[in-house]
């Protein structure tokens, strides 16, 4: 037995006219025409052809609906004996190149072609990052620093989630940060150094708590750390700066800003109409406060769109009469580092 389609025609019922361009193509509906016909051989070859032509009408008129499945789907259409004319049949016997033998017409309706399925488009990148290694730095058989960095995680209003990075890398006290380098972590790299904004030097080496021969990981602690502001980090060997035989490495910074307590809810609930942010290193130093983009003014009472510094540990301040309604993020620079995002309020 064979089967074959020799020809086609598009379903004019079911066919829909052209759509915009955003709009979908709809599936392309045809009817296909196949030419059944069996082939034997042998001294009963005639018999045994219409033998197997006989079972063949039967399986179709008994199952007329066929499904079948084309990519994942299951498509389905109709299966009917289709009578042809003498004209078609005549043209049909001249396109071949064989003598017809006992066959039937079989047209299989509604056909539907789906358009491939377009590819989902890709997510934007939320974070970027470009690291080259630096074991090909010259000049490093000694030590050298390239940079620090740490990820900031907060929660935002609504218990949201979110982190970004920052390279240079900004902390508080009680934080932690990455020192990235080579060469590090050895007898001329093993000892760390704080580089003051004067350029003296303070050994910072307890605040290393994991080591290897590209990063030092540290964590600053709560107490004895210098005031906010721009620091610089590099290695060298126990041998005193000024004295023979001392090694030091490149510099690289990073900043130390003021830490912001995240407990509680991130927005910040008022005591009549002054609030009160907690935190640590708030003084001595230079203090600015923002809600979003609008700055308050430094006083020593507070007062509507001002605000004062009134422990080393505790910001007060109240919002301005002509805020518009909205939510703000509190933002805090001492000495001109800001610190991380940690609490939000609410004017209504």
């Amino acid at each position: 037995m064979s089967a074959q389609c020799f020809t086609r025609r598009t379903d004019s019922w079911n066919r829909t006219h052209n759509r915009a361009f955003r709009t979908p193509y709809q599936p392309l509906s045809l009817d296909l025409y196949y030419l059944l016909t069996a082939y034997a051989k042998g001294v009963n070859a005639s018999r045994d052809e219409q033998r197997a032509m006989t079972a063949a009408l039967k399986c179709f008129h008994e199952h007329p609906i066929v499904t079948a499945t084309v990519g994942g789907n299951n498509i389905e259409f109709v299966l009917s004996l289709e009578p042809e004319t003498a004209d078609s049949v005549g043209r049909l016997w001249q396109a071949v190149t064989t003598s017809l033998r006992l066959s039937v017409v079989y047209k299989a309706s509604v056909v539907l072609v789906e358009p491939p399925t377009p590819p989902t488009q890709a997510k934007k990148p939320e974070t970027i990052n470009l690291a080259v290694s630096p074991a090909s730095l010259p000049f490093a058989s000694a030590g050298q620093v390239v940079s620090t960095y740490v990820r900031v995680s907060y929660i935002a209003p609504g218990n949201k989630p979110h982190s970004y990075e920052l390279i240079p890398a900004v902390v508080a006290p009680g934080q932690s940060l990455t020192l990235y380098g080579t060469g590090l972590n050895q007898s001329s790299s093993n000892r760390l150094y704080l580089i003051f904004p004067d350029g003296t030097e303070q050994d910072v080496t307890s605040w290393i708590s994991q080591a290897n021969e590209s990063r030092f990981l540290l964590s600053l602690p709560i107490a004895g750390i210098p005031t906010a502001g721009v620091y610089q980090l590099r290695a060298g060997n126990a041998v005193a700066i000024a004295t023979e035989g001392a090694i030091r490495s490149n510099a690289t910074p990073f900043s130390i800003a003021a830490w912001i307590d995240p407990a509680d809810s991130p927005i910040l609930s008022p005591s009549g109409s002054t609030y009160t942010l907690n935190g640590r290193s708030f003084s001595p130093g230079t203090v600015e406060v923002l809600l979003e983009t609008v700055s308050l003014s430094a006083s020593a009472t507070v007062a509507p769109g001002q605000f004062a510094v009134t422990s080393n540990t505790a910001i007060a301040f109240q919002l301005p009469d002509n805020l518009p309604n909205g939510v703000y993020g509190v933002r805090v620079r001492v000495n001109g580092v800001e610190s991380a995002p940690a609490k939000w309020v609410v004017k209504s």
